[in-house]
């Protein structure tokens, strides 16, 4: 069993029906993302049985592991039995940890495949999925989309990114909000990593043209 007082829920509610963010700013900010070589000692010491390291683990991946799971279970407390379950199955195997391996991945992997199991066996019917292009797009740089302060136009942002194909969501969000990189992105979502680039890419362009007529829309009233 995992340390007790490592897989305490953290504090701060979590928003089931706007799970990932209040407010949508879509660029990264450097300073509040982990770096990878923190999750790859905290591989290392885990698999060392290394309490501290795990508890340290949990803090940092607790809350964007709520998010994520909210986005396939809808509930909060189904949510909070996935991420026990996740964690304390990770404790378990720690023998196991390959510190070359994204534990960051894992983690996330781990929740989608026993959300996406819950789903199915409440309600078992194929769930939205979004083939990846026949024809591979273009190399496209993901830089930031840089929104103006407006309350609104956040407002809008947020239901365009909640509007957006399934599976181009998941890449958007996973890359924009927890800081993934498109080999994790691809780890996560079982697919290459040049069919993450692909939905990155075209949620971009499609955030981008919504962001466009919506500001000619609003000129044009002004």
């Amino acid at each position: 069993m995992p340390p007790a007082a490592a897989i305490r829920p953290c504090p701060g509610p979590i928003d089931a029906k706007n799970s990932y963010r209040t407010r949508y700013h879509l660029c990264k900010d450097p300073a509040t993302m982990t770096k990878a070589s923190d999750y790859e000692q905290w591989a290392r010491r885990i698999r060392a049985s290394d309490q501290k390291a795990f508890h340290d683990l949990f803090m940092d991946s607790y809350q964007p592991l709520m998010r994520y799971a909210l986005n396939f279970v809808k509930d909060t407390d189904v949510a909070k039995d996935i991420l026990q379950e996740v964690y304390a199955h990770l404790w378990d195997i720690r023998d196991r940890l390959d510190e070359k391996k994204s534990l960051k991945a894992l983690l996330y992997r781990m929740v989608k495949n026993r959300s996406i199991n819950l789903i199915r066996s409440r309600r078992p019917v194929r769930l939205d999925d979004v083939a990846p292009a026949d024809q591979p797009s273009e190399e496209m740089s993901t830089e930031s989309i840089h929104p103006d302060s407006d309350e609104l136009l956040e407002k809008q942002l947020s239901g365009w990114i909640e509007s957006l194909p399934p599976r181009q969501r998941e890449a958007f969000e996973l890359s924009r909000f927890e800081g993934l990189d498109h080999h994790e992105i691809a780890d996560v979502m079982e697919c290459a990593p040049r069919t993450v680039n692909n939905h990155i890419v075209s949620a971009l362009n499609t955030l981008r043209e919504q962001l466009k007529q919506w500001k000619s829309q609003r000129e044009n009233r002004e």
